[in-house]
């Protein structure tokens, strides 16, 4: 991961010293406190999570939230169906591009490959930190509510001079965004259509093993620490491949550094399938993946594939999308509030 670590703070308890943790925790701006997985938001007072280590937050809304035909790709007043073609062949392409990550050997813990960053205060450089960019503010805006921007919307919602702040901080908060390009059966049949299959071969799909997504770098420097995003999200750019599988289980807290509550039954648990510009969203603390052994892909009729195969062709000779055709892309983006 390129989440960097921050110094992190210990609380002593002393018989001799009085702590007032009201004052203590106005005074922390800068430091990382965890809470139940999260960094905590500016309005943090200890003692505001329930039982079951759910935060009493505004964010993450929901357990789980999915929105179809959440992305779109409008053309402009001045394009044509050749230049919108284009235009979305590029972004797909961008998302080939930088998609690096590989599978694990087996005396690995982790897959390799990188992530980006773009802080939130920076100006995105190119159309893939632009989309991490407007994923990132459409779902932390809400948080302004607790004064916003502007002295004008504190006072139309009432609020105390001392509530005029967002409950993060800008400056260390961000989205961290990578993409990942997967081969599916269907992939496979249009290589064989096109003659570059021999057919020999039973393809399967590419899958995403079960994971929570984390602070690894912290990990290594606090283990049985696991910090998490506030919110992770997927944006589906294709119509077929494994569909993902997000449960209702958190990662062990650091009381429990042999892992036995990751045993068990799970009560609950959310499977959705690719279908292009679809959005979801859900807790950055929950265990998810893309497991293609127990959910083999289904293919839907595709923006991509459903063009004639002539078409396809002379997209390709112009180094065009068609070259991702069968393939499951999506873009990934979590949410860091208060850690970058």
């Amino acid at each position: 991961s390129m989440i960097a670590p921050q110094t992190t703070c210990n609380l002593l308890q002393s018989s001799i010293f009085v702590l007032d943790l009201d004052d203590f925790f106005c005074t922390m701006e800068g430091d990382l406190i965890i809470d139940k997985g999260f960094t905590v938001l500016n309005n943090f007072k200890p003692g505001t999570t329930d039982d079951d280590g759910d935060a009493s937050g505004p964010i993450p809304r929901s357990p789980f939230a999915s929105y179809a035909n959440a992305l779109s790709m409008p053309s402009s007043e001045d394009d044509n169906d050749t230049t919108h073609h284009h235009r979305r062949s590029s972004f797909l392409n961008d998302c080939s591009l930088v998609f690096t990550a590989r599978t694990k050997d087996d005396s690995d813990s982790y897959s390799t490959g990188s992530t980006f960053f773009l802080p939130c205060l920076m100006k995105p450089r190119c159309a893939l930190e632009a989309l991490a960019r407007t994923i990132f503010h459409a779902h932390v805006n809400s948080l302004a509510g607790w004064g916003g921007d502007g002295d004008a919307d504190a006072e139309k919602k009432g609020c105390k001079k001392e509530e005029k702040r967002l409950l993060y901080d800008p400056e260390r908060s961000g989205a961290e965004w990578w993409t990942l390009v997967l081969d599916t059966p269907s992939d496979a049949c249009d290589k064989k259509i096109d003659g570059n299959g021999d057919g020999d071969d039973e393809e399967e799909d590419d899958e995403v093993g079960m994971h929570f997504d984390a602070d690894y770098g912290l990990e290594e420097q606090l283990p049985n620490y696991t910090l998490h995003p506030r919110v992770a999200t997927i944006t589906y750019l294709s119509d077929v491949g494994v569909p993902t599988l997000i449960l209702d289980k958190k990662s062990p807290p650091p009381s429990d550094p042999e892992k036995k509550s990751l045993n068990g039954s799970v009560s609950k648990a959310w499977l959705s399938h690719p279908a292009f510009g679809k959005h979801i969203a859900f807790d950055g603390r929950f265990l998810h993946g893309a497991p293609g052994e127990y959910f083999p892909s289904v293919a839907r009729k595709s923006v991509i594939t459903s063009e004639p195969m002539a078409k396809r062709l002379k997209a390709e000779e112009g180094g065009n999308m068609s070259s991702l055709s069968g393939k499951r892309v999506t873009f990934l983006v979590n949410i860091w509030l208060n850690h970058w």
